[in-house]
This record gives structure tokens, C-alpha cells and sequence, in this order.
């Protein structure tokens, strides 16, 4: 098992339910809310509207989760300065917003005003997002470059580093499945603490469940760090059977966001807080309740921190 810094285990506790499982509500997004928030007209959704959205999100869930993910920009700074984040951990991501307003492959960026020695001071945990595939060498160098990088600086500062790759080119002769694999692999030799993963099927073609468990405990197989699965904007009925059959392979948890409360981003604001309080808090339940019966504790993965005189000398 591998070891982690006294820092990065007391933060992955701060991040973890009390049995170690990652119940995690992201709403980090920002260009990526703008469509499902108005539709018809995404770039019109002004930013005071993007962050009152947030608000009301983490206000009402915040308190059901271990963790919240919010972006810099729209989310984190707000929710700290209205006391909106009460409990739990505050991940942070890093990554240069448009993720979804350009067209495939894009190079991931650092926000240029954003380092992992800023993000330390108020946050649990840095995530990154970014496009990965693996048989595509020269894109995949350049990405991995990137994760090398925040791997040190998250090394230096002492804060865990959430990989989030995400796959892309699937074709006939290159699976879903082969690519997302890869990614974790690649991604957990690289250096990452936790991933947070995609369901590695096609379940829109793949409908056998014991195909959906052979495949998610192949990824469990080919890494030795937690992961976490993420929602990709499938239904919430979906993600649910896809959480079950994670945790039932290794997965640690979920980080879970338009497939919780995507069904509220066109509502006005009384409408939304109504859902929030009435089926968010229940699917929350639903969610939380599959990851306490069926999911991996992430220190299952890591070493116990020994602690001699020593460890206070250091």
C-alpha cells in the first residue's frame, strides 16, 4: 500500500464521511452551467445568476455530503464569504474554464490566476479535469506534463490531487472501456492521491450489468489509489445504478453533480430551493445510503501514518 503525508490524510479524512467514503456535491462547473441554466441562449446567463445558483445549491446540500466542489471563480470565495460552506471539505478545481464551448481535444490550462500554493490556504483537496486518451502520444504527453507538475506542487504543499481524465475518441477498434482504464492507470503512476473517474461503459450500448462490474472492477485492479465516480451528466436514475455497481467493485464514493441537481437549473429561485429541500435531500439519501453499504473506505488504499517522537521534529 502506498504511503501519504500526515497533511494529505488528515485532508482526505476532512473529505470522507466517518467510515471513509467520499459523498462529494460538485458544482465547480462554470461555461459547462451556462446551457443547462438557459438553453436556448447558454452565453446570456449572467454571472451574478451562476453564482446565486451555486448558493442555493451547496446552502441546501451542502449539509448532506462530506465535500463540496467549487471553482474559484463562481463558487469557493462566495460560499466562504456568505458562511455558506458549514461543514465538510472545500475541494477546489484548477483548471481554465470553456471546457465544454471548444471542440475536442483541448490542451487542459492553469488558470492563470489560480496555483496549488493559493488554493492550499482554503481548500481540502485541488482537482483537475482534462481530456485524456492514451493513444493519442502526443496530446497525452502534453497532458501528462500537466498532472506531473501539480503532482509536485501538490507534494510541496501538502494537499491531495483529485485526477479527473476524462475520455475521448472511442471508435470501433478503441473502447470506452480500454480508455478510461488507461487513464486511471496512467494517472495513479503519475502520482495522483484520488481519482475521479467516469463509469468505464457505454451503458447506452452495454446494457449487461455483470459486464458493467467486470469492467469497473478492472479499474478497481489496475490502480492502487481511491476513485470516486463522477456523474458526466447522466440521469440521475442512471447514476445510481452505475454508484451501486462501482462501490460494489472498489470505488471509495461518488463527486456527483448534474446527475443530482441538473433537473433544477432551469427553475426560478423559489421552485429550485423547493426541490433542493424535497428530492435533492432524498436522492442524496438514495446515494449516500449505496456508497455505506456497498463502498471501498479510500484508507483501505494507504498506509496507516506511523507516529514516533520524530514526526513532530520534522
Amino acid at each position: 500500500m502506498k504511503q501519504l503525508s500526515f497533511g494529505k490524510y488528515r485532508a482526505l479524512q476532512r473529505a470522507s464521511t466517518a467510515d471513509g467514503f467520499f459523498t462529494i456535491l460538485a458544482v465547480d462547473h462554470q461555461d459547462a452551467l451556462k446551457q443547462p441554466m438557459r438553453p436556448d441562449d447558454p452565453m446570456s446567463v449572467t454571472d451574478e445568476e451562476m453564482i446565486r445558483f451555486k448558493l442555493d445549491v451547496v446552502s441546501v446540500l451542502g449539509d448532506a455530503v462530506s465535500g463540496v466542489l467549487l471553482d474559484p471563480l463562481f463558487g469557493a470565495y462566495q460560499a466562504i464569504a456568505t458562511d455558506t460552506i458549514k461543514q465538510g471539505a472545500l475541494l477546489m478545481g484548477l483548471e481554465k474554464a470553456d471546457y465544454q464551448m471548444n471542440p475536442l481535444p483541448l490542451d487542459v490550462e492553469i488558470d492563470p490566476d489560480w496555483t496549488v500554493e493559493k488554493l492550499r490556504h482554503i481548500a481540502d483537496g485541488a482537482k483537475l479535469f482534462f481530456y485524456y486518451n492514451t493513444f493519442e502520444s502526443d496530446h497525452a504527453a502534453r497532458q501528462q506534463a500537466v498532472v506531473r507538475q501539480l503532482v509536485a506542487d501538490c507534494k510541496t504543499h501538502d494537499i491531495p490531487l483529485y485526477a479527473e481524465p476524462i475520455a475521448y475518441g472511442m471508435s470501433d477498434a478503441v473502447d470506452k472501456r480500454t480508455l478510461v482504464i488507461k487513464a486511471a492507470q496512467e494517472m495513479c503512476d503519475i502520482g495522483a492521491d484520488v481519482l475521479k473517474m467516469e463509469f468505464p461503459v457505454n451503458v447506452k450500448k452495454e446494457t449487461d450489468k455483470a459486464v458493467w462490474l467486470e469492467a469497473c472492477v478492472e479499474m478497481t485492479n489496475a490502480i492502487d489509489v481511491p476513485w470516486a465516480l463522477l456523474s458526466a451528466g447522466v440521469s440521475f436514475e442512471i447514476f445510481i445504478q452505475q454508484l451501486e455497481v462501482a462501490c460494489q467493485a472498489g470505488a471509495s464514493g461518488f463527486i456527483v453533480g448534474r446527475a443530482l441537481w441538473g433537473d433544477v437549473a432551469t427553475m426560478p429561485e423559489t421552485e429550485r430551493l423547493h426541490w433542493l429541500k424535497t428530492v435533492g435531500k432524498k436522492r442524496l439519501g438514495l446515494l449516500n445510503a449505496i456508497v455505506g453499504l456497498h463502498g471501498t473506505p479510500w484508507h483501505s488504499h494507504f498506509e496507516t501514518p506511523s507516529v514516533t517522537t520524530d514526526t513532530f521534529r520534522q
